[in-house]
């Protein structure tokens, strides 16, 4: 379980680091904002198309290895709407350094009851995990570009908080609904993490996966450098795995085909 770190004790500020590259957090008064991103029609990488590129169809994987933000998912908003709102609101209740603010968390009368009450329950998970953690949220953007692969690597990074004394800590949150035997945090998710924070965090990195529903964590605690390294070797392997499955580009009839947002044209849906 995560140890108890007394809020009302730790005085210690979050120490001012760096600027990064143009394709980093850039430092700001109240912690990083996202940068801008030059390069939006770089090639781009998802941890799913890492995780999935020797079993994917490969036609489906490389127009979402090519289509950047024009072929985002456009249901993410409805699909996740509660998750992204509890993270949202995680994000305002330690937009300063301090612990979390629990008035932050706004019961979201636009959602349906369900998704209302998940929130509730989901808002009080964080809470329980978090709530006398003291630590300051930043933003690290929702894009790495990797120059010297010609890629981007996309997606939700978690949330990264400096809990003061140049401590880095990533939240990934999850909301239950995992298949059986799946891991909280596998090697996959430590190698992205470490990935998306490398100017963040390069001296330091403990990594933190919780499941707010059913109060599930797991922790891990990065050896760095050797750990970036080894990560920076296999993302650049999958990397060259991704680009010649899109390189392939054949479709391929199953499970991908649910939900896909190509199916417009594709050889194997033809009437």
């Amino acid at each position: 379980m995560i140890l108890p770190r007394d809020c009302h004790e730790t005085k210690a500020k979050p120490t001012a680091g760096e600027a990064g590259a143009e394709s980093r957090p850039v430092k700001v008064a109240a912690g990083y904002r996202a940068p801008v991103q030059r390069d939006d029609e770089l090639p781009r990488v998802t941890p799913s198309l890492l995780r999935r590129a020797d079993a994917m169809c490969r036609r489906r994987l490389a127009h979402e290895h090519a289509g950047g933000k024009a072929h985002a998912n456009r249901t993410a908003d409805a699909r996740f709407a509660v998750s992204n709102r509890v993270e949202a609101d995680a994000r305002l209740a330690q937009s300063e350094f301090g612990c979390p603010r629990p008035e932050a968390f706004v019961d979201p009368t636009d959602l349906e009851p369900e998704q209302r009450r998940w929130y509730r329950a989901a808002a009080r998970g964080y809470l329980g995990f978090f709530g006398e953690v003291p630590g300051v949220v930043v933003d690290l953007g929702w894009a790495t570009t990797v120059p010297e692969l010609g890629v981007a690597l996309t997606g939700n990074a978690g949330l990264a908080v400096e809990l003061g004394e140049g401590a880095r800590e990533l939240r990934l949150l999850r909301f239950g609904g995992r298949r059986a035997g799946a891991r909280l945090l596998d090697a996959v998710d430590i190698s992205i993490a470490l990935l998306r924070t490398a100017e963040w965090a390069d001296t330091n990195l403990h990594i933190i996966a919780v499941d707010v529903l059913n109060q599930d964590v797991v922790e891990h605690t990065s050896v760095l450098p050797a750990d970036r390294s080894h990560a920076d070797n296999w993302f650049a392997q999958r990397v060259d795995d991704v680009m010649r499955a899109a390189d392939d580009g054949r479709a391929r009839a199953g499970t991908d085909c649910l939900g896909c947002p190509f199916v417009a044209g594709c050889e194997q849906h033809r009437s």
